[in-house]
């Protein structure tokens, strides 16, 4: 009885915050208040006094036999006894409320309370050595091992998580040790111990089914395993892994984490190339009967993802339908603010690379007054520039002018952020703009106005050190083909090529060197034909 009011007592802390209290104070059922509350504390040191007291009054031997209980040995209940496992199952509990009641005042915690806790689990860990019942012993350390991870302090968890491993393995009752494997496994992959973990979450797995512990959370096992394979570089075993998880978050009527599941799913088979697949299962997350019910953002997110992943396979119009049902539910959120304005902003590039102009044109003016109200100017610098490029690609020469349009948006956008606003790469906003803005005068063969905005891209992506220098080489072609094709002064154009080549073999950017030779090479022959610039192979990954 007295090991059941405790459990009642320690278990009310998790459940309910109070355990009812009709039957009075004093009696081990009458927590009150929250986890730390006075009340719960005397409550639980009360059965504590208790135990001890029961322990002066039995011996290991009638709680062995059921015979009349002899003298009390001076050193207590023999090692292992079932008095001493009840006496430590008291002593349990209490560091078990004094655990929820630290994890209930994390982060910051006050210093009594994780006094308290860290004195209960002392006091469990050196009694269950002391009275030989192993699994206990490890209990305390489990404890211990659990917080730190909980804090981030991965480094300390994993020594205390192994060490109660060793104490469970030893004591006899192996089924104990399954969650410690899945917790030690979570904190290995914090470490970036993918293989490690991996191994122990298997193991965690079979003795789950071996035991018959039908508590045991084999979904979320399942997640880890997936998340443990993308770093083991086992993708195809990540991919069964993430569906696992996937359908048994299904059969548990969880489908939030189903959904979150799938998503990840949907994200590692994207980066295996398998983009398709991944649309297949966001269209399964979005399109089930459940939808309705998940959480908004996650439903949010995945129907954003679905429409890149559309928009990636060129399904424009699909993809461009996905973006404004989503925009069209953001709008409806009171707090909306950045996520309507990302949304508006792909729907508007998904909506012109369908061809639909007149409702591309409505999106990007939506996007851009979402963005007056909630800003996102790296978003909506992008987005400008892909209209210029898009607005060229469909009207040619006589799109210039609607071109530049949205190259000013751009560079209005880029002026009016702060330089010291950390969430804005200054110098690749520059870049960008000048880049594209030279782009589309070459088209127009407006050679003379070209150059300059190509040579200004330049100068933006140098300032980028090293991060810019792959942009830096993209743009140098680009100047080098508007003075050499465009203004027929190649020979400045073969000496503009050589020394970018040469910088790139000397920052090991071999493939954007050979480019650059190439484009050398065929202007130094003669090549000197004026025609648009818009060659098929570029240095850095400035367009879409």
């Amino acid at each position: 009885a007295l090991v059941a009011r405790a459990r009642a007592l320690s278990w009310a802390v998790v459940t309910t915050g109070a355990a009812d209290d009709e039957d009075g104070p004093g009696d081990g059922r009458a927590a009150a208040g929250p986890p730390d509350s006075p009340e719960l504390r005397a409550a639980l040191d009360a059965l504590l006094r208790e135990a001890e007291r029961l322990l002066e009054q039995r011996t290991a031997a009638h709680d062995a036999t059921g015979d009349d209980p002899g003298p009390l040995p001076a050193t207590g209940p023999a090692p292992g006894s079932a008095t001493a496992e009840k006496y430590l199952t008291v002593l349990h509990c209490r560091v078990f409320a004094a655990y929820h009641a630290l994890l209930a005042s994390a982060p910051e915690i006050p210093a009594p309370v994780r006094e308290r806790f860290e004195a209960s689990r002392a006091t469990l860990h050196t009694e269950a050595g002391r009275l030989g019942v192993a699994h206990q012993r490890g209990a305390a350390r489990v404890f211990a091992g659990d917080v730190a991870a909980r804090l981030g302090e991965h480094a300390v968890a994993e020594p205390e998580l192994r060490a109660a491993l060793e104490e469970i393995d030893g004591s006899g009752r192996p089924w104990r040790g399954t969650r410690v494997r899945a917790l030690l496994a979570q904190v290995l992959l914090a470490l970036g111990k993918p293989g490690e973990a991996a191994s122990l979450l298997h193991r965690a797995l079979a003795e789950a089914v071996r035991y018959e512990d039908a508590l045991f959370p084999m979904a979320p096992t399942y997640l880890l395993l997936g998340h443990a394979g993308t770093h083991t570089g086992d993708l195809a075993g990540a991919v069964r892994h993430f569906s696992e998880a996937a359908t048994r978050f299904d059969r548990a009527g969880e489908p939030d984490d189903a959904a979150d599941a799938r998503l990840q799913l949907a994200d590692l088979l994207v980066r295996t190339g398998r983009q398709a697949d991944a649309v297949a299962v966001l269209e399964s997350v979005v399109g089930d009967e459940s939808a309705a019910g998940l959480d908004r953002r996650l439903l949010a997110q995945a129907r954003l993802t679905l429409g890149r992943g559309l928009r990636e396979l060129g399904e424009h119009l699909p993809a461009a339908e996905e973006f404004l049902r989503l925009a069209d539910t953001v709008a409806s959120w009171e707090d909306a603010g950045a996520t309507l304005t990302l949304v508006a902003a792909e729907a508007a590039t998904a909506l012109a690379l369908a061809g639909r102009w007149e409702a591309a044109r409505a999106a990007y003016a939506r996007a851009f007054a979402a963005h007056a109200e909630a800003p996102d100017p790296p978003m909506l610098l992008e987005t400008a520039c892909e209209f210029a490029r898009l607005t060229m690609a469909a009207r040619g020469a006589e799109g210039t002018e609607e071109a530049l349009r949205h190259l000013a948006d751009a560079d209005t956008l880029r002026t009016a952020v702060p330089e010291d606003d950390e969430d804005f790469v200054h110098w690749f906003a520059a870049g960008s703009v000048h880049y594209r803005r030279a782009r589309v005068l070459a088209e127009a063969e407006r050679f003379a106005e070209a150059l300059p905005e190509a040579e200004q891209a330049v100068a933006a992506f140098d300032s980028g050190g090293a991060d810019g220098e792959e942009r830096r080489a993209e743009a140098v072609r680009i100047a080098a083909l508007v003075e050499g094709r465009g203004l027929g002064r190649t020979q400045a154009a073969v000496t503009r090529l050589t020394e970018a080549a040469a910088r790139c073999e000397r920052a090991r950017l071999h493939e954007a060197a050979q480019i650059l030779t190439a484009v050398r090479d065929d202007l130094a022959a003669g090549d000197t034909l004026r025609r648009p610039v818009q060659p098929t192979n570029n240095v850095g990954p400035t367009d879409r």
